[in-house]
């Protein structure tokens, strides 16, 4: 048996939440959304195993609220807090760095490392021009370490950009700011969960209150 055989498999997962001035209104929802879920990750020992989880907020810059971790050993969460506008692509170029950072350090640890998986969550259009260079590097096919991407819109969200992030999946949301929050994070949580028990990323289908959008980019 080859040494990658008997290797525990582990899925990174990033959470990139839009955390710009017109999330402001939403901050509470988020912080309370975001720690039941993780919360709940991290009481199924299976999934906790699984998945190793980032989160990453952007507003005129990106941050790394939650570095990667298994949840088993999460000791705190830290609260996001909304203010600034909306740029794409420094956050895109972040995420490449951590995913290139993060993968090592799980490689380094003897995990058999699945393709990282980006979920993002946004309210409105990237307020910079030059966004797609940096998404274009993050999903590079010829970057072994390429993340597949599932992009989430409400509110001001545009259609057309959320098609572009989302590699393989993009939705639009058809209720009100509140319900698609809950929802997009409680989907989060069902995937996680089919992904740790099938040992391999389990995208959804069918988001409840969201539109799925045709996508323009399909990694293969």
């Amino acid at each position: 048996m080859s040494d990658t055989a008997v290797k525990k498999k582990c899925l990174p997962v990033y959470l990139v939440v839009d955390t710009s001035g017109s999330m402001e209104k939403h901050t509470d929802l988020l912080n309370k959304t975001v720690q039941r879920v993780v919360t709940n990750v991290a009481d199924s020992p299976r999934v906790a195993e699984f998945a190793h989880v980032s989160i990453i907020t952007f507003n005129t810059g990106p941050h790394v609220v939650l570095e990667m971790t298994s949840l088993d050993d999460m000791t705190h969460l830290p609260q996001l807090a909304c203010t600034g506008v909306t740029n794409y692509g420094a956050m895109f170029a972040l995420v490449r760095q951590r995913i290139e950072k993060d993968v090592a350090k799980l490689i380094a640890a003897g995990r058999g490392v699945l393709r990282p998986a980006v979920f993002i969550l946004t309210d409105g259009a990237p307020s910079d021009k030059d966004w797609a260079t940096q998404f274009n590097a993050l999903t590079d096919a010829g970057w072994k370490r390429r993340p597949h991407t599932v992009s989430f819109g409400f509110g001001n969200a545009v259609e057309a950009v959320l098609a572009r992030i989302g590699t393989k999946g993009a939705f639009d949301a058809a209720v009100d700011d509140t319900a698609a929050i809950t929802n997009m994070l409680n989907t989060l949580l069902h995937t996680l969960v089919q992904s740790a028990q099938a040992e391999a990323l389990r995208i959804p289908t069918t988001v409840p209150g969201y539109r799925s959008i045709p996508i323009e980019y399909m990694e293969e």
